[in-house]
């Protein structure tokens, strides 16, 4: 990770924070050639700031994810840090964190990085892992200045501690296992702590022989059995281990140390100055020092770190071992698994990993990260350099027939990206009948002018259907004087060439585990999702054929994806394309997906309609309980519990509960601190992105809602006031002026479509947190509710085909930022009774949403 490196990746400034001032600082050093220097905090360059370690450690920003200034007694040039780890399984994302910061404090300061393995543990330890290691960091671009073995040095520890017995620091018990445990956890010392050196050291001497006698036997600190940190507890330093055959030393030894005695021992003896150590082993830092000390070592700086934790996944190298010797994966690099090899196999870039990594930084903080930060990230990297190709499901591909298409078929050569020339052309192939999207064809309308994408436009003058409604072939005409701007619907397509279409396998990966956090209480066995592998059967474009293994391409309108096994004719093996998620949680078209993008951020497996259903009755229940808790002025615990009861049950409905999660958490925030957390979620709030057009209906946040009760305003006869449900712990307060049009029976219960960003409306003083939406008639009539059929999510968001930008925070009426006023003349309903957004329709997961007769009413 070299500086030039470092500015190649191109750290936008927007996001992470931690990383633009990582980059600065980066840069700064490499300028001066001098020590490190973060940028200074009052904005500029990077001379006047502070040398690392140096600034006030009471200063602002101490535990956020910022690398700068976060080392302590650091010198340019003298700084040694080391990654340590056991070579028992392969480097997980956990891993490659820990080592990207070693290796970035070393360079940073004009320091080295040592790569040193801890093979203290023969029955688990492989030279297969060891290699698969050293390959991993030189894939993350880390190249250590020294490689040792910890067992490089089992020797000298073998003396050092025969000497530390001599000395009295170290003794040798042969208490049981068992009751050796229950003594710790009581405080109670035992009679071999008062052993003799000599009879300690003949002890010991049994173990190195690995006699009967010495296999009983273990050595251990004579630290403090009474202390409340139970670290302190005499831990054990050597034990003996016969059976296994060490990948270097073969039977040579039988007694080994353990990592509590050679990982401080073998740090200061190899000259590293500062250890960085995840946050779990804060009890053990005393330890450490302690061995130190005894040992009249020089001393080491403890830098410590957060540990990387991510929902729906195990990085416990035990734990991985199962999966792959049960044969639930294909390996290591299972593009499910975390592992370095795993997550590069599905699609990660190392830029990505290194900009996730620097954002995060040094933190202390242990949370409990989503997946989609790190994949959307990745989105960033990949978009503007992968080319693009159609494909569709060969199960279900609707033939379009064009009654005026070429005869035979023609070519017509196209950018394979269209904002990325360097990417080069690829051949169209015309010809007089195309293959679509079953899920695109159900909703084409008979006459309705479409574009098909990199050709021009067409009418489809006939649909086919069978008996159970499904599309069965399209007629049609290409229209070229149509203008592509005017469509509604730009739909990818594949020619009719069918010995010269790719067929290959489309295969979707949902989490491994059911279970967003896994508790150590918990069967793993019980979580493991049955289905986590999806394919699809599909076929594309023939040049899809020519693509090599680890290209990566985005199929249009399906999502971005990475070649896992390449297309051999000759040996009948077919091409396979892993999808790589994008961070976002609804895909880019109408066109599904097996697994849903939404559980790749919170993660659940597959639920039967019957789990759902009962689901979505134990969230109603629950959130009933929850505001009859808070009607009745509940102790404020029991508050608190309810709402985690119901907050969980919608992470397993699969639903959106972050807004209701950060809600609870805010009401439950100091009163004082509510300006700050305001402020700060201001800041965590992903704009729009600055070239999104004002009238862009993603700006709005439709959402599903059933109103749950509904009475009378006041002081108005043209108002209802009601509260309804959007998958929220409270129910939302909103105004309608529909006492006129729509009655109070037929609103209770109604499954409605809510505007839920708008700011908050005093209504004849009634305050309203959002609109119903509803159809106006063309003529007489009245005024009708937009309906989201019975099997849409509550709380689920509106989606509409090609606009899935992130929705406005709170929508604005300034002049000339006022997005709703923008996108409203285009929200009519079509000739079904669905509503649209410039002729696309209002989607939800169970289908579209309708109004009961106002064909061509404006939405409003």
């Amino acid at each position: 990770m070299d500086f030039d490196r470092l500015l190649e990746i191109g750290i936008k400034p927007e996001f992470p924070h931690g990383a633009i001032k990582w980059t600065r600082a980066f840069s700064s050093a490499a300028a001066s050639g001098a020590g490190f220097k973060p940028a200074d905090r009052k904005g500029g360059g990077g001379g006047g700031g502070k040398p690392a370690g140096q600034g006030d450690a009471k200063g602002k920003g101490g535990n956020d994810g910022s690398l700068e200034g976060k080392l302590a007694n650091a010198e340019h040039g003298k700084v040694v840090t080391r990654f340590p780890p056991e070579p028992s399984g392969y480097l997980h994302i956990g891993h490659a964190k820990a080592a990207m910061l070693n290796h970035y404090y070393a360079k940073s300061f004009g320091g080295k990085l040592i790569l040193r393995f801890d093979d203290t543990n023969p029955a688990l330890e492989k030279q297969e892992f060891a290699d698969s290691m050293t390959a991993d960091l030189a894939r993350l671009e880390i190249k250590p200045d020294r490689v040792t073995h910890t067992s490089d040095y089992f020797d000298y520890l073998q003396k050092l501690c025969e000497d530390l017995i001599i000395k009295g620091k170290f003794y040798v018990d042969d208490t049981p296992q068992a009751q050796m445990h229950e003594e710790r956890e009581q405080g109670t010392e035992n009679d071999r702590r008062r052993q003799s050196p000599e009879e300690n050291v003949k002890l010991f001497k049994e173990m190195v022989a690995g006699s009967k006698k010495g296999q009983e036997c273990c050595v251990r600190a004579k630290m403090d059995m009474q202390s409340k940190n139970k670290c302190l507890r005499d831990p054990v330093m050597y034990r003996c281990k016969v059976d296994a055959v060490h990948p270097r030393h073969g039977t040579k030894y039988k007694a080994y140390p353990t990592y509590d005695f050679a990982c401080p021992v073998v740090d200061s003896h190899e000259g590293v100055t500062h250890a960085l150590r995840t946050i779990e082993y804060k009890d053990r830092e005393p330890q450490y020092q302690w061995v130190i000390e005894a040992a009249g070592l020089r001393p080491v700086n403890i830098q410590e770190f957060s540990k990387t934790q991510f929902s729906h996944t195990v990085l416990s190298k035990r734990k991985l071992t199962k999966f792959v010797e049960a044969g639930l994966v294909d390996g290591w690099d299972d593009p499910r698994f975390p592992t370095v090899q795993g997550v590069l196999r599905r699609g990660m870039t190392v830029e990505a990993l290194l900009e996730f990594v620097t954002g995060i930084g040094a933190s202390k903080n242990n949370n409990l990260m989503e997946w989609d930060k790190i994949w959307a990230i990745n989105r960033q990297k990949i978009d503007p350099v992968t080319p693009r190709y159609p494909a569709v499901n060969k199960d279900g591909a609707v033939k379009f027939s064009l009654v005026n298409g070429p005869e035979k078929p023609e070519g017509k050569i196209d950018k394979k990206h269209q904002k990325n020339d360097d990417l080069g052309t690829r051949l169209i192939y015309l010809t007089k009948e195309v293959y679509l999207e079953q899920d695109d064809a159900a909703l084409i309308e008979k006459g309705e002018e479409i574009t098909l994408m990199h050709w021009g436009n067409a009418f489809v003058d006939e649909i086919s259907k069978d008996a159970a409604g499904k599309v069965t072939a399209l007629k049609g005409r290409i229209h070229p004087e149509g203008d592509v701007k005017k469509t509604k619907k730009k739909l990818h397509w594949v020619p009719v060439l069918d010995s010269q279409l790719t067929e290959f396998t489309m295969r979707e990966f949902d989490h491994l585990i059911t279970k967003a956090k896994i508790e150590d209480d918990d069967v793993l066995d019980d979580l493991i999702n049955p289905q986590s592998q999806l394919d699809t059967l599909c076929i594309g474009d023939p040049l899809l054929k020519t693509l090599q293994k680890g290209d990566k391409l985005q199929l249009e309108r399906r999502g971005f994806f990475i070649v896992d096994q390449v297309a051999i004719s000759s040996r009948n093996q077919q091409l396979v394309l892993v999808a790589i998620p994008d961070g976002k949680s609804k895909g880019m078209s109408v066109v599904q997906a097996k697994i849903d993008p939404s559980k790749l951020q919170g993660g659940s497996k597959s639920l039967t309609p019957e789990q759902r259903a009962k689901l979505e009755k134990e969230v109603e229940e629950q959130g009933d309980k929850v505001r009859g808790l808070k009607a009745n002025k509940a102790p404020k615990d029991e508050v608190d519990k309810a709402v985690a009861v119901l907050l969980e049950l919608k992470k397993k409905l699969g639903g959106d509960s972050k807004k209701a999660d950060s809600k609870e958490q805010a009401k439950a925030a100091p009163a004082d601190s509510g300006k700050k957390e305001k402020k700060g979620a201001a800041k965590a709030a992903a704009a729009p992105e600055a070239d999104r057009p004002l009238d862009d209906v993603s700006r709005l946040d439709i959402r599903v809602g059933v109103i749950k009760e509904v009475w009378e305003h006041p002081d108005s006869d043209k108002l209802w006031c009601e509260k309804i449900d959007l998958g929220e712990p409270e129910l939302r307060n909103i105004g309608s002026g529909l006492r006129a049009h729509v009655s109070k029976e037929e609103m209770l219960g109604a499954r409605v479509c809510v505007l839920a960003n708008l700011k908050e409306k005093k209504l004849a003083g009634f305050p309203s947190h959002g609109m119903v939406l509803c159809a106006s008639p063309t003529g007489d009539g009245v005024v009708e509710l937009l309906r989201a059929p019975d099997g849409a999510k509550i709380g689920e968001r509106v989606g509409f085909d090609g606009y899935g930008g992130e929705a406005e925070p709170t929508l604005t009426q300034k002049k000339n930022k006022d997005a709703l006023a923008a996108v409203a003349p285009s929200l009519v309903v079509n000739d079904q009774c669905q509503a649209t957004y410039k002729g696309v329709v209002f989607t939800t997961s169970a289908g579209p949403v309708t109004c009961k007769s106002n064909k061509g009413g404006k939405i409003s």
